[in-house]
């Protein structure tokens, strides 16, 4: 009688898909493991709790008549806010880019372009360069170039096309930007640009499109990086809910002794604007600051909490973010800014100076932090901007 009743559900949800054209779908965590409904919808990713996917109104509705829980999907974005290297040609480019802006270099091919410093200001700041040898830092962004000079990544994986496939591709150019920063080595010829942990494993898994980075796509990244063995996340990505995928997926992590880091988010001056999963307790929250280490006004605030104690909607750290050079998905370099940018300066640190554990490495950053406001801990810049001794 019971699976009777689980064929004729799955019946009137195939109707109330046909009678519903209207309307794009959006996506949910539906509460359930059955596998006939399951295999009546097109799942994005599985979870213990139940599964993803892209509902119609129609089908969203039948569910919800059937007595299935759904919980809507939050829809993140990348916290950048593009300077330069958009694929636009501005007249200030000619030392960053080919003449055309489009060109992808071909890696066996001599280089097309060389960066207007080797070693940015922001990675001066935090006393980078060099180091974070065996530790792997995974990146959830947009993808990355892979043939890019100044990269050498080791894992290419999407978590945008149900499950996580091979492939990395980086159409909108936020990952490549991030990932520079990060572990950016000069090329094999010495003369390209550098990241904070030139050393370090990159592992590039795209969580977002132009479109933006579903919560579930970015929580089985989390989850799939998790298992694979990485020591540090990075996501340069947030918005103004809460994901209880993400949540639990980064509790996951964190159970796991895996670091982090996220971004605050670019909504400020106003206190309480902090972004998720940045706001998360367990999650490492990095506020950008311009060359001055002044932090910069549209850099997301936390709660006024003055304890020197992390918790929930609190910025933690703070790193170079604004008019950030780093390498482009055409091959070449670009300025960016935002926390997006921020967050890299972090996670690279944290590679370059690991302490053998995830809890080790955070606290040692919050010990190097030089307080850039006279309040110390507080909801702007956090513990302040950390710099490798």
């Amino acid at each position: 009688m019971k699976k009777t009743l689980v064929i004729l559900a799955i019946l009137f949800l195939f109707t109330a898909a046909l009678v519903s054209a209207m309307g794009s779908e959006k996506r949910y965590l539906v509460k359930s493991n059955n596998g006939l409904l399951k295999a009546s919808t097109n799942v994005m990713h599985e979870f213990n709790n139940g599964f993803s996917a892209e509902l119609t109104q129609g089908k969203k509705k039948a569910l919800e008549a059937l007595g299935v829980e759904l919980e809507e999907i939050p829809l993140y974005q990348v916290l950048a806010k593009p300077v330069c290297g958009d694929g636009i040609c501005q007249g200030k480019e000619s030392r960053t880019c080919p003449a055309d802006c489009s060109s992808t270099p071909d890696p066996e091919e001599p280089r097309t372009c060389i960066p207007e410093m080797q070693i940015p200001y922001g990675i001066q700041m935090v006393n980078g360069g060099q180091g974070g040898l065996g530790v792997k830092v995974a990146v959830l962004d947009t993808g990355v170039n892979i043939n890019h000079l100044d990269l050498e990544v080791k894992l290419c994986m999407d978590a945008t096309k149900r499950g996580i496939k091979s492939g990395c591709n980086d159409e909108v150019g936020h990952g490549t930007h991030v990932s520079g920063t990060i572990a950016a080595n000069g090329g094999s010829d010495g003369l390209g640009i550098f990241g904070v942990a030139p050393a370090a494993d990159l592992w590039n898994i795209k969580v977002c499109s132009a479109a933006g980075c579903w919560s579930d796509d970015i929580a089985a990244a989390i989850r799939y990086t998790t298992d694979q063995g990485t020591n540090i996340i990075s996501m340069s990505l947030g918005g103004d809910t809460e994901s209880s995928l993400v949540r639990d997926a980064i509790d996951y992590a964190v159970s796991k002794d895996v670091l982090v880091v996220a971004a605050t988010g670019n909504d400020g001056p106003e206190l309480g604007s902090i972004d998720y999963p940045g706001a998360n307790a367990n999650v490492v929250a990095v506020a950008a600051v311009d060359w001055n280490a002044n932090i910069a006004p549209w850099s997301s605030r936390g709660i006024n909490d003055n304890d020197f104690v992390v918790e929930e909607r609190e910025v933690e750290l703070a790193a170079p973010g604004v008019s950030v050079l780093s390498t482009a998905s055409n091959g070449c370099y670009a300025v960016m800014s935002g926390t997006s940018m921020a967050t890299p300066h972090v996670a690279g640190l944290a590679a370059k100076l690991w302490q053998g554990s995830a809890a080790s490495t955070r606290a040692y950053l919050q010990t190097l932090a030089l307080d850039i406001d006279a309040l110390g801990d507080d909801p702007a810049s956090g513990f302040g901007l950390p710099i490798a001794p």
